[in-house]
């Protein structure tokens, strides 16, 4: 009697315990949990094509566009299209292009500042990245536009957060259905940067989202 007696007691105190220090605990890392993948962003899509987390880190930085009207375009490639590139002068399906954008610097006068090379030295950045996906398995839906550009798709997305960025994508089909090779504009840069290892800088004579040749 008296065994089951303090039997019972300790059994009692576990039970009271574990509901006063682990079960809080354990429903605290619950809710750090949630709190930390609502946190992260999560890749989205828009025609079929996704935002790409971690460009910056992931994919290489071939090629920067300057443009007379102050526009800044740094152009980034994932390592399947600069493999090709270096091993085969191909762009394949499964390459991913990214075009991140940065309004130039201006001085007190309102002239663009320079470097010593005589390059617009970055200021604000645009909020958008947009991204071209080469891919063979598309299918209509996956596609805001009637215009087409071989295997290539394009999207925008917001740059912090991933989120859909609404534009007409029909002007990215349009523009790049008069490139010179593979609907792309900047083989060359890749070329370049696939021999020598630094990133090309493009000076466009347009303006604006115009083609650059």
């Amino acid at each position: 009697m008296i065994r089951t007696f303090f039997y019972n007691n300790r059994l009692t105190l576990a039970i009271a315990f574990a509901a006063l220090v682990v079960l809080p605990l354990l429903a605290s890392l619950v809710v750090s949990s949630d709190a930390t993948s609502a946190a992260t962003p999560t890749a989205k899509t828009v025609s079929g094509v996704a935002y790409p987390l971690n460009y910056k880190q992931d994919f290489t930085r071939y090629d920067t566009v300057q443009r007379p009207d102050g526009t800044i375009r740094d152009v980034y490639i994932n390592s399947v299209g600069l493999n090709a590139i270096r091993s085969y002068h191909v762009l394949p399906f499964g390459t991913v292009i990214v075009i991140e954008a940065y309004n130039a610097l201006k001085n007190a006068a309102g002239n663009f500042v320079t470097d010593a090379k005589g390059h617009y030295v970055k200021g604000d950045a645009m909020p958008m990245i947009h991204v071209r996906e080469k891919r063979a398995d598309w299918t209509d839906e996956d596609f805001t536009s009637s215009a087409r550009n071989g295997g290539w798709n394009y999207g925008s997305f917001y740059t912090a957060t991933g989120a859909i960025y609404h534009e007409s994508l029909n002007a990215c089909f349009l523009c790049h259905n008069t490139a010179p090779e593979d609907f792309s504009y900047s083989t060359e840069q890749m070329d370049d940067y696939a021999r020598t290892g630094e990133p090309d800088y493009f000076m466009c004579p347009t303006t604006g989202r115009t083609a650059c040749e």
